[in-house]
């Protein structure tokens, strides 16, 4: 097959930058395309957010007082 990515060898390039990808992503899910074992393409990737269970608030209060003409 590919180039063997044993345990005993270091990350590439390819997979060292899927990574750093995956943690600016945060949540979400991403699709790859993957040729010869390595990573090649990212074709889409889609962020998403959770919705937490604690209350918000809809309309933030404005600072008025920086509102001065």
């Amino acid at each position: 097959m590919g180039e063997d990515t044993g345990a005993g060898k270091g990350l590439t390039n390819r997979e060292k930058q899927l990574i750093l990808f995956m943690r600016e992503l945060g949540w979400g899910e991403v699709r790859i395309r993957v040729e010869n074992g390595q990573p090649v393409l990212i074709y889409e990737a889609i962020k998403t957010v959770k919705l937490e269970e604690q209350p918000v608030a809809l309309y933030p209060k404005k600072n008025r007082s920086k509102q001065v003409k």
